[in-house]
C-alpha cells in the first residue's frame, strides 16, 4: 500500500521545488506573449522530432497572484503554447490550449494546483494536485503524431485518496489513447468525452474497474441488472460512473460499455 500513496506525496514535493525556481523567459519568446500575460513556465525539447528544441510556453494573467475572488479574473485561464523551431532557425508558434493548466483557483484548498511539465521527444506531459479533504493528482500526456503533424491526448493518469485514510481509498486510473480517441492539444478541455446521457445495467451482473482497460482486473463492486447509473464521460470500451445504493454509499470507477444501455438524456 505504501506505493500508492507515494504520487500525491511526491507531487507536493515537485510543487515546492518548481515554485523555487526562478525561470527565465527566454528573449527570442518574447513576441509569443499575450498582451495582458506575463510568463507562468517555460521548458524546452524536441516536441516533433526533428531533433530541433521547441518550446512550451504557459501564461497568466498579469497579477494573478494578487486576484481576490472579486475580480472577473479571479479564474482567468493559462494559455499553453507550443512553439516550434523551423529548419531555418527561427519559431513558429504552432498549436495552443487554454483548458490544459487549471486556473490557480481550481486546486481548491492545496492551493495553485499546476505542478510543473516535463518534455521528451515527441511528447510533454503536465501535472496538477489539488483538493482538500478528498485530493487528487492527474498528468496528461500529449504525444506528436507524425501521420497527422499534430499532438493527441495519448494518456492520462488521475489518482485520488482521502486524506485522512490514504491506505485504503487511493484509487489510481490510467486512461490512454484506445479509449480516448483522437483529441488533439487544440480541441483538449477537462470535460474531454462528457457523457450526459441516463444509462442502465442491461445484463445480470457487471463489475467496476479501476482503470478503463480491458486487461485489468475488475473490482469486487458490481451492479445488477436495470440498477441506474450517473454517468461522466464515455470511452471506446467503458464508461465512467457512479451508483448510489439505498444506503446512501457512493460508489465510482468504470463498467463496461457493452453491460449498459442508453435510455436517455438527462435533464
Amino acid at each position: 500500500m505504501q506505493k500508492k500513496i507515494l504520487g500525491p506525496i511526491f507531487c507536493i514535493a515537485f510543487s515546492l521545488s518548481i515554485q523555487a525556481q526562478d525561470k527565465v523567459l527566454p528573449a527570442e519568446l518574447k513576441p509569443y506573449v499575450l498582451q495582458g500575460y506575463e510568463m507562468l513556465d517555460v521548458a524546452k525539447g524536441d516536441l516533433n522530432g526533428d531533433n530541433l528544441l521547441d518550446y512550451i510556453l504557459i501564461l497568466k494573467t498579469k497579477g494573478e497572484d494578487t486576484l481576490t475572488f472579486d475580480n472577473a479574473e479571479w479564474e482567468a485561464a493559462r494559455p499553453l503554447l507550443l512553439i516550434i523551431r523551423q529548419p531555418g532557425g527561427g519559431l513558429k508558434s504552432v498549436a495552443s490550449n487554454t483548458g490544459l493548466i487549471l486556473c490557480r483557483q481550481c486546486g481548491s484548498a492545496m492551493g495553485d494546483p499546476y505542478m510543473g511539465m516535463a518534455i521528451k521527444k515527441n511528447e510533454f506531459s503536465v501535472e496538477a494536485y489539488g483538493g482538500s479533504s478528498w485530493r487528487w493528482s492527474e498528468t496528461v500526456t500529449f504525444r506528436y503524431d507524425k501521420l497527422k503533424k499534430n499532438w493527441y491526448l495519448q494518456k492520462q493518469t488521475i489518482n485520488s485518496f482521502q486524506a485522512g485514510d490514504p491506505e485504503t481509498t487511493t484509487t489510481n486510473a490510467v486512461i490512454d489513447r484506445t479509449e480516448i480517441g483522437a483529441i488533439s492539444l487544440s480541441e483538449y478541455s477537462p470535460g474531454y468525452n462528457t457523457d450526459t446521457s441516463k444509462w442502465k445495467v442491461n445484463v445480470a451482473k457487471t463489475f467496476f474497474y479501476e482503470s478503463p482497460n480491458l486487461k485489468s482486473t475488475p473490482k469486487k463492486a458490481y451492479l445488477l441488472k436495470d440498477d441506474m447509473v450517473k454517468v461522466y464521460k464515455a470511452f471506446r470500451n467503458f464508461i465512467e460512473c457512479s451508483f448510489n445504493n439505498s444506503k446512501g454509499n457512493i460508489t465510482t470507477g468504470y463498467i463496461l460499455r457493452k453491460d449498459l444501455v442508453k435510455t436517455g438524456e438527462s435533464k
